[in-house]
């Protein structure tokens, strides 16, 4: 899944217990914005991008997901050579973010909102890192794991195509379709910092169905300490085995991780994943031999297709705009064997986070701030975002757009999750 990209090196995206299906938070929303405009003239919107930068983590992971910055100008540029925003031409600040460096998504922040002062900030973001923006530097968001605690704390408009796990606990019936968890020993494993998404959403979900966890395990190493990782994970599996369990959920960004230390074994329960995204870090890593772990495996994620009309045709413009990618980048990310370049990442990222800020922002019209920015979001409506099958919807309530899940199975051929439907 091309999701993947935020969550390569990252524990996961922590998450909090929804107030109620789909809202963003018990209050109905963010309190209201500020008419105030950062970054803001006559003739320009000043917009943060942030990436990552992968060139830090080559020694471990073999993963190439094309050109970041050349992608977002390639989208720009056609922005704005159209008109712009209402007559704004957007004017990217790139922010790098090595992944590697713990400090690097807080020093990013800093030079986006502080030092740049720009209005808004789109791309990539991991776990509570957003709050940097919306909450520490009253910076409005597109993009990140919104949610419902989070969007609480947002001082400056916050939209999303991510629920941040929220979406889960909607979502687990789809892995008890025709009573599939039936008289099944259910373990649960997680990381430290989606303990929350665990307890207050996942064993819920589950206990709702009639599934009381044999065991739970939670990951408290830093997934930097390959050998901590590999220790703990090896004890849950023991704990895992000893309690019968013969099917395991795996929750959030555990999905690369359980795997590769289930390999090394001969236990074999059936894995359900809850972000078919942290699932393919394993399935799509090329140095993966051993798919046994991922056998009947089933995930959760929305249904995406890289036909769909939108995202072709930020595809076309990307590969205009860079001739060594023609012929390239039209390719389906399906179809690419595990381990090469998927250039496609960086382009279907892009083209979503620019989809969705320029809708918002040309809806709030040629007085744009944080007041009509956030108004415009609320009263979006439905939205096609770039590679997706389902519509998502903005309100005052879905600030993360509610895209629906989908049932995705493992067809070792393709080494890919499938949607079911």
């Amino acid at each position: 899944m091309l999701a993947a990209a935020a969550t390569l090196v990252a524990t996961g995206c922590s998450a909090e217990k929804k107030n109620s299906p789909g809202s963003a938070g018990s209050q109905g929303g963010a309190p209201p914005a500020a008419k105030t405009a950062p970054g803001v003239t006559q003739d320009s919107i000043k917009v943060g991008i942030a990436y990552p930068d992968l060139s830090a983590v080559k020694q471990y992971l073999n993963v190439d997901q094309g050109d970041y910055e050349a992608t977002y100008n390639a989208l720009i540029k056609k922005i704005n050579d159209a008109g712009g925003i209402n007559g704004r031409k957007i004017v990217p600040v790139f922010g790098a973010i090595n992944v590697a460096s713990p400090a690097a998504a807080q020093e990013t922040c800093v030079k986006l909102t502080q030092d740049a002062k720009v209005f808004a900030v789109v791309g990539t973001f991991n776990a509570n890192e957003p709050l940097c923006y919306v909450q520490t530097n009253k910076t409005a968001v597109v993009g990140g794991p919104l949610t419902s605690k989070n969007y609480a704390q947002a001082q400056a408009p916050w939209f999303s195509d991510q629920r941040g796990g929220d979406e889960v606990g909607d979502a687990m019936a789809l892995f008890n379709a025709d009573n599939a968890l039936a008289g099944k020993k259910v373990a649960v494993v997680g990381v430290v910092n989606e303990q929350s998404l665990v307890s207050d959403t996942v064993i819920p979900a589950l206990q709702k169905i009639g599934v009381t966890p044999v065991a739970t395990g939670i990951l408290d190493a830093s997934f930097r300490d390959a050998a901590a990782v590999a220790q703990q994970t090896g004890v849950f599996i023991q704990k895992f085995q000893a309690a019968g369990a013969d099917t395991v959920v795996v929750v959030g960004g555990m999905g690369g991780e359980f795997p590769k230390q289930l390999a090394k074994t001969d236990y074999r329960p059936r894995l359900l994943f809850t972000s078919s995204s942290s699932a393919s870090i394993y399935t799509g890593d090329a140095n993966t031999r051993d798919l046994t772990p991922v056998t009947n495996a089933a995930a959760l994620g929305p249904k995406t297709t890289w036909n769909e009309p939108t995202l072709q045709d930020c595809v076309a413009t990307v590969e205009s705009a860079i001739p060594a990618l023609k012929g390239t980048l039209s390719v389906d990310p399906e179809t690419v064997p595990a381990g090469k370049p998927t250039p496609q990442v960086s382009t279907q990222t892009a083209c979503r986070a620019l989809t969705l800020f320029k809708a918002i922002a040309d809806k709030a019209g040629k007085d744009l701030n944080y007041e009509t920015f956030q108004n415009a979001g609320f009263g979006l409506g439905p939205l096609q975002l770039p590679g997706n099958a389902d519509k998502a919807n903005y309100s005052r309530e879905t600030p993360h757009g509610a895209i629906p899940m989908r049932l995705a199975v493992f067809d070792p051929a393709k080494r890919k999750f499938v949607a079911t439907s």
